[in-house]
Parts: C-alpha cells; structure tokens; sequence
C-alpha cells in the first residue's frame, strides 16, 4: 500500500537515524539544559544569520499553541486564515493555552490577502478583544507558499498596528526549497517573531522547533512548557533529532525531493488532462474527485485524504515525502487517471477529512 495521506505516515529518514547512535549514547543534562540543545540553537543561529532562541517541542499543536501564548498577551486575538491548522485541526490549543481568541479570515486558498486583514486597531472597547498576533502558515493547508514579499507586506501591517507576527513552519523547508529564498528572508527580515519550524514531517521522529528571534520574547518560555506539560526530562532527544535533521544541510535536500516528487505528479496528471486544483508548490497535490473514486484509488492501493473544499466539492490530497520515489509517482498518475474515468462511482470513502 503505497501512502499518500501525509508527509508523517512513511518511516524517519535514514540519513536523521543513523546520525542519532552518538546522542542517543552519550545522553545529556535534563530539561533542555544540555549540550546538544546548544549546538542546535548555534546551528539554527548560523542557518537564519540570525542569534535566536530555540526550544524543542514534542508536537507541532504544542509548538504553535505555546508560541503564540508567549506573544499574545492578554485579551489577545490572532489574526489567522479559515483554513489554517490552528483553527480548523488543533482543537482549539491555541485559545487553551493562551487564552487568546482566533480571529480566521478568508483568503485566497489558504493564504491571507492584505485587503482581506480586519481592522487592525485596538479599539479601547472593553467589550471586544484586541488584534495582538497575526499567525501566517508556511507552507498553507493548500500547499501553496508565501513569498518573503508577500510576508514583509503582511507583517508589516501587523508591526504598524502594535501586533507581533507568528509563523506555523510545519512545512517551512518546503517553502525554502520553492522559493531559493534564505531562511532569514522568509522569517525575521521580513517581519516574523516566532517560528515553529517542522521537522518531524521532513524526515525526524518525532520533534519541532520553536525559534524566537529576539531574546525578549523568549523570556521564561522553558516556563511556559513546563506549565503545559512539554518540559520533557530528555529534551536532548529532541534537539539531537533536529541536529541531525540540519546537518549538512539534509532538512533542504529531503525538502527538495519532496517537493520535486509532488511537481513530477503535477506534470504527469496536466499530461493526462487532469489539472490539480492549486498550483503545486510545496508537496502537496489536490485533485477534484468523488467519494466512489477516492475509494477506487484506495482499494488500487494508494492511500489518501479526501478533503471537502469551501465549495462543497471533494478532492483527494496527496502529499509525498522524504521516502517517496519516482515509480510510485507515475504508478499513482496513472491509478488517479483510471479512477477518474469512473464517474458514477459515489461509495463512500473510508478516510475524509475537513479541510
């Protein structure tokens, strides 16, 4: 069975493996007081020319939900897309652990417009929240990516109105790898404070990063995830994962290859007539299809989620990975053309997701 329903379902990369025997030997001091935690944070520094503080966080709903905690302050509202993570697939921990409400707004398949941002005052009223942090996703749920334009345009309409500017990366390396923008580029120089930088969907275990650009703003955060229950006795095992993931550079190669699968899908499928329905620009490719023919494409053995759109139709997501190869790119092209010939299929599928 070949799975395609997202980019954590394959094994961890190899390359991340092999380079873990020496951390996982040597262990190191608790609560991510420990050397290798240190050499990470000097990595990431060096990666985004940037000192940051980093901390690693076990899921990407934690990293998100405490980062955004630490900026938003009270009466806080973040300004986010209707179809991003934290709002429609991370019950609610932003708002539990901050305290803040999530203010979605509707956008152009996934990404936020500047035209489309509300009011961005505090209106004084004590009745009504204030506009404290606008939280972009990078890459969005669509796969599409934001340009370090588009981000430096936004934030700054953000910084003009007193908010501070937070970044989901589950999929940053991906975004890195489509647009050749530096990392710095696409984060701090444009205008973001936080970053919560995946690595476990681009290869780890199971880790993600919290990167703050400023000193200020990482103030008691070890705090923070303590209070929540993230402050993990080994956290080194963490940090070695995210080393590794960096190391020589692997988090963009294993990116590179990901996101070169998904277009080679892309150009496979427009070769059979068959548009994907957003530009494939990370490692994610949409394809309009019915629930009897999301089935086909699983009993055919390729795995999926079948995605409802804001339109009412449904379309299968398919997302490749470190691991996906070129064969089953093309054998995939070819089930998706065969399944979309049968257009009177309407047997339910066994996996769906909201989008």
């Amino acid at each position: 069975m070949n799975d395609f329903r997202s980019d954590n379902t394959c094994p961890p990369a190899p390359a991340v493996l092999a380079r873990l025997q020496d951390a996982l030997a040597a262990g190191g001091s608790a609560y991510a007081d420990d050397e290798i935690t240190a050499q990470t944070r000097d990595s990431l520094s060096r990666i985004f020319q940037h000192e940051v503080d980093f901390f690693p966080i076990f899921t990407g709903t934690a990293a998100n939900a405490l980062a955004i905690a630490q900026l938003s302050g009270r009466f806080g509202e973040v300004i986010c897309s209707d179809n991003s993570h934290i709002f429609l697939d991370e019950c609610g921990a932003v708002e539990f652990h901050s305290q803040a409400r999530l203010c979605p707004v509707v956008g152009r398949h996934g990404k936020i417009l500047p035209e489309g941002l509300p009011l961005l005052v505090d209106s004084q009223d004590v009745h009504r929240s204030k506009p404290t942090v606008l939280s972009l996703s990078q890459s969005t749920e669509t796969g599409l990516v934001y340009h370090p334009d588009e981000i430096s345009h936004l934030a700054g309409k953000a910084k003009a109105a007193g908010m501070r500017v937070h970044m989901d990366g589950t999929r940053f390396a991906n975004a890195v790898a489509f647009t050749g923008a530096s990392p710095s580029d696409l984060t701090w120089r444009a205008g973001v404070d936080v970053l919560c930088l995946g690595a476990t969907k681009g290869g780890a275990i199971g880790a993600e990063a919290v990167i703050f650009f400023s000193p200020d703003d990482a103030r008691d955060f070890r705090r923070m995830m303590k209070r929540a229950g993230h402050l993990g006795a080994r956290m080194w095992f963490l940090s070695a994962q995210i080393h590794a993931w960096l190391d020589g550079g692997f988090w963009l190669r294993a990116a590179q290859h990901c996101n070169a699968m998904a277009a080679m899908l892309g150009q496979l499928l427009q070769a059979r007539g068959i548009r994907p329905l957003y530009s494939v620009e990370s490692n994610m490719v949409f394809v309009e299809m019915t629930s009897g023919q999301s089935r086909i494409l699983t009993d055919k053995g390729f795995r999926h989620y079948l995605i409802k759109q804001p339109d009412g139709s449904q379309a299968a997501r398919l997302v490749t990975s470190h691991s996906t190869q070129p064969a089953e790119i093309t054998a995939l092209a070819f089930a998706i053309e065969e399944c979309l010939a049968v257009s009177w299929a309407t047997i339910e599928p066994a996996e769906s997701r909201l989008l």
